[in-house]
């Protein structure tokens, strides 16, 4: 029972520090200490250091040898990666859809595009990007492929938070809007050639809004050639 017990309290204390560090609340490259952890989470030290093993496990958090713990700085090869695995999936996601979609597939998307207005609007970027999430998940769960979306969820935490990084700039999240409403349009059509034309347009966007984010913020980045450190082992301080 101990066991369980600290397991499910490493999984909430997990969670917690995710949505964190996909939120921005613990900004790339952000140190974090154990002792402070469990003093905010009001629990002790080994849930945390579980917790923190998992989101190691996930490339969000390395652990350096001896010297401590922080929140990975973003790596462009890790984006893309992970990028690389939403395309894949959701490419052929919006193949299926384009055939199967039904009105109240388009409806929930457009509520959720109604959304993101709302959200652009009082620029709450955080609950922007989880109406864009909802857009995105409607096409998976449209063509009974729930997992699929589980997957990116969980395997592309580092797109997320570049995602939710180029919303700090001007216009990107217009542009997101933008984007969806042609989607859904093309969708409405039944024109395959343009759904696939957009959503390409829509999930290579990043491609050119990451050097700029680089410019800006280059605290939140891997500077070229360097090593983020071990991601498997160490102390955890």
């Amino acid at each position: 029972m101990p066991s369980l017990m600290r397991t499910t309290v490493a999984d909430g204390i997990y969670r917690t520090l995710r949505d964190m560090i996909l939120g921005l609340k613990f900004e790339p490259g952000q140190e974090l200490n154990v002792v402070d952890l469990t003093e905010r989470l009001q629990v002790s030290r080994s849930p945390v250091r579980d917790a923190l093993m998992k989101l190691s496990n996930d490339k969000l958090v390395d652990i350096f040898p001896q010297k401590g713990t922080r929140v990975s700085l973003l790596d462009l090869d890790q984006v893309e990666e992970e990028r690389f695995i939403r395309t894949g999936l959701e490419e052929q996601a919006v193949k299926r859809f384009a055939d199967r979609w039904t009105a109240s597939d388009i409806a929930a998307m457009e509520a959720a595009i109604a959304q993101q207005k709302i959200m652009e609007a009082s620029r709450s970027y955080e609950q922007f990007l989880v109406w864009d999430d909802t857009f995105h998940s409607i096409i998976f769960t449209g063509i009974g492929r729930t997992r699929s979306w589980q997957l990116i969820q969980s395997q592309c935490g580092n797109y997320h938070r570049i995602r939710l990084l180029s919303f700090w700039y001007e216009g990107v999240s217009h542009d997101v809007i933008a984007q969806h409403e042609q989607l859904v349009q093309a969708f409405k059509e039944r024109n395959l050639d343009l759904v696939l034309e957009v959503e390409h347009r829509h999930l290579t966007k990043l491609l050119t809004e990451a050097n700029w984010m680089m410019e800006k913020y280059p605290r939140f980045f891997v500077a070229p050639n360097q090593n983020q450190g071990d991601h498997s082992k160490g102390e955890l301080r």
